[in-house]
């Protein structure tokens, strides 16, 4: 019984001197995640970015289209 209670009485990892070594792991770790995050969020700005440009120039084009086939009455292909 005294056993148990000595266990209870313990730490639940008994680092010591790797206390260090797994501290420095936790932030080499969660350094390379937030540095993942954001190079991932630049990347999802640069494709919104571009396609906010093709969003523009598909209703610019559509826009010319409506005004040309207005002027000849038909509608443009293509």
């Amino acid at each position: 019984m005294s056993h148990l209670l000595g266990l209870i009485g313990s730490p639940a990892l008994p680092l010591g001197t790797a206390g260090r070594y797994v501290a420095a792991a936790y932030i080499v770790a969660f350094v390379i995640v937030a540095a993942y995050v954001a190079i991932m969020a630049l990347r999802l700005r640069r494709i919104e970015h571009a396609l906010g440009e093709l969003a523009a120039d598909a209703h610019a084009r559509h826009d010319g289209e409506d005004s040309i086939s207005a002027l000849t009455g038909e509608r443009l292909e293509g």
